[in-house]
């Protein structure tokens, strides 16, 4: 596309809204998503995905065409790569749990050691790194404290290995003998409705069942701390079983 046909293309599309020309500019500046995402594809965690460098661009390059202005003496591309790399960005950090502040003092903290250590020879400590920033030794702590709270890692990331099989990180994380979140969260529901369906019981029942399963006494035993038969205690129990199955039934 010359220059003389781009004009054109503007002229079209901001002067007379024509939606062909914004498409038309929209596709020959792709080029330059491309490439603004290829180079700060590699400052990027690897977490984040070409795709999605692009994707955010794209919308970069639309906010750019809404609101370039053509008759300015400035070459559209100086404009859209600005426009893009910021939408990027924004986006990336829309992702970070930390603050901009944080990050920054951090960003401090890591130049200082790295400055002492050089000059000492020897890790420098919370005290000496504060002293070398003039601030205090909790400042620096509290720091490096909530950026490891705050450093967001992705599971699909591959770990480096020497074998020609790549492992991920959730592989080596997970436990597959575990249960799963949705087990538990089930086997805790049903916990909670026999809780429940006991709580509705009459009282000799709920007793019979507190002595036998939770004190572990035998029916014989029972009978003799509530001063009846053994068989009676027996029926009390199948008694209690069947209402609590009635119950568990009418609730699942």
């Amino acid at each position: 596309m010359t220059a003389e046909n781009e004009k054109e293309l503007w002229i079209r599309c901001k002067e007379q809204g024509d939606s062909a020309a914004r498409e038309a500019l929209i596709l020959h500046h792709m080029r330059i998503v491309r490439y603004v995402a290829g180079r700060m594809a590699i400052h990027v965690p690897s977490s984040i995905e070409m795709n999605d460098l692009v994707g955010w661009g794209v919308m970069g390059l639309l906010d750019a065409v809404e609101k370039f202005d053509h008759r300015q003496d400035i070459k559209f591309t100086t404009y859209a790569t600005i426009r893009i790399r910021g939408a990027i960005i924004d986006q990336i950090r829309s992702l970070d749990w930390a603050p901009r502040s944080l990050r920054t003092m951090a960003r401090r903290v890591g130049e200082a050691r790295e400055t002492l250590r050089q000059r000492r020879g020897l890790e420098p400590d919370s005290e000496a790194i504060a002293e070398q920033l003039g601030t205090t030794a909790d400042h620096v702590d509290d720091t490096m404290a909530q950026m490891q709270t705050a450093h967001v890692l992705s599971l699909d990331t591959y770990l480096p290995s020497e074998e020609e099989e790549e492992t991920r990180k959730i592989d080596v994380t997970s436990n597959a003998l575990a249960p799963s979140p949705l087990h538990l969260a089930i086997a805790k529901e049903k916990q909670e409705l026999v809780v429940q369906a006991i709580l509705q019981l009459p009282d000799q029942q709920q007793k019979v069942l507190n002595l036998y399963y939770y004190e572990e006494l035998t029916l014989k035993e029972i009978g003799l701390v509530l001063n009846v038969s053994e068989s009676r205690i027996c029926q009390i129990h199948t008694a209690a079983m069947k209402n609590l199955r009635k119950f568990v039934r009418e609730r699942e």
